[in-house]
């Protein structure tokens, strides 16, 4: 036992008290030391936690109408957001995967296995041209990735003007030649087909037909021209001229006669024409003769005669 005296009185401290007291002090001392170390050190490993931008083009250049694609790649996302802005823009461009602002052509499309959280701008024109920022959501810090983008104008065709088709062909045949002009930076507005100083449409009977169609993606205007059973006097120069003053000429040539085929039809069409025409007159001689027989028998006799007459004369033209 140990005394402690004091003025006023004596105070008596078993030796079994500092044998308690000493350990857990001791023990608390090692904890608290344990826990600032362990509090220390997720302070310092914090920052390396953070959300960093992977390395990327920082500038691009797009012909105007083309699919731009701007592309953000990203460690250590987590569980914050990603947001594209515009810097001219007081509102964010889309927020996660959803397009905050009422245009279509932006969204964003997202590559979980490459982390990428790229944005894309469909059709995308000469104001579109700035700077975007690929901004992460943290509490920690602002981060953000600034990229450039330039718009350039599109590269256009060069104007031209080509005309396709045969060049020979035998009478009977179709004939049919295209014509495709090129305006550059627009497509030209008309074109017509001309042959021997005269414009060419299309025919009610349906054997000479003009089509036309306009590409405003390439800026061209394609016209087919089409002449069923082609004759002779199909033959010859055709030329074809836009509004803006680009023509081409092309030449055809129609020999020969028209095919077996063609022949063929036209033979068996003609004796069926004939036959039809002798026919029709014989029955309205052999019906007259009958008329007649009843009142007449004198008549009869003749008419039987012109009748007669008429059987030779349709067995000659048959034959």
């Amino acid at each position: 036992m140990r005394i402690i005296k004091t003025s006023n009185e004596t105070t008596i401290i078993p030796d079994s008290l500092s044998v308690y007291i000493i350990p857990r002090l001791i023990i608390s001392l090692y904890l608290i030391t344990i826990g600032y170390k362990t509090v220390s050190g997720s302070k310092v490993k914090s920052p390396a936690q953070l959300p960093s931008f992977k390395d990327t083009q920082s500038s691009y250049t797009f012909p105007e109408g083309a699919l731009a694609v701007l592309y953000c790649s990203i460690q250590n996302l987590g569980a914050r957001t990603v947001v594209w802005r515009k810097a001219t823009y007081p509102n964010p461009l889309t927020v996660g995967k959803m397009t905050y602002v009422p245009d279509d052509r932006y969204q964003v499309h997202h590559i979980p296995d490459k982390e990428e959280w790229n944005l894309l701008i469909k059709d995308i024109q000469h104001n579109d041209s700035g700077i975007y920022e690929c901004q992460i959501s943290t509490k920690e810090k602002y981060i953000r990735k600034l990229i450039r983008v330039i718009v350039v104008d599109r590269p256009y065709a060069k104007r031209d003007i080509v005309i396709t088709g045969r060049q020979k062909m035998k009478k009977g045949e179709t004939l049919l030649l295209s014509c495709k002009a090129t305006g550059g930076k627009s497509a030209p507005d008309d074109l017509d087909w001309i042959k021997g100083n005269r414009k060419l449409i299309s025919d009610k009977s349906g054997r000479i037909n003009i089509t036309k169609h306009i590409s405003y993606v390439t800026n061209t205007i394609i016209s087919n021209l089409t002449i069923k059973q082609a004759v002779a006097n199909d033959a010859g120069t055709y030329e074809c001229r836009t509004t803006d003053s680009m023509s081409r000429q092309f030449s055809v040539d129609v020999t020969g006669e028209s095919s077996d085929k063609d022949k063929r039809t036209i033979t068996q069409h003609a004796p069926a024409t004939s036959c039809a025409t002798t026919s029709t007159v014989v029955l309205y001689v052999f019906v007259f003769c009958v008329h007649c027989s009843f009142r007449y028998r004198r008549v009869l006799q003749l008419l039987t005669t012109i009748f007669k007459f008429w059987i030779v004369l349709a067995h000659s033209i048959m034959t």
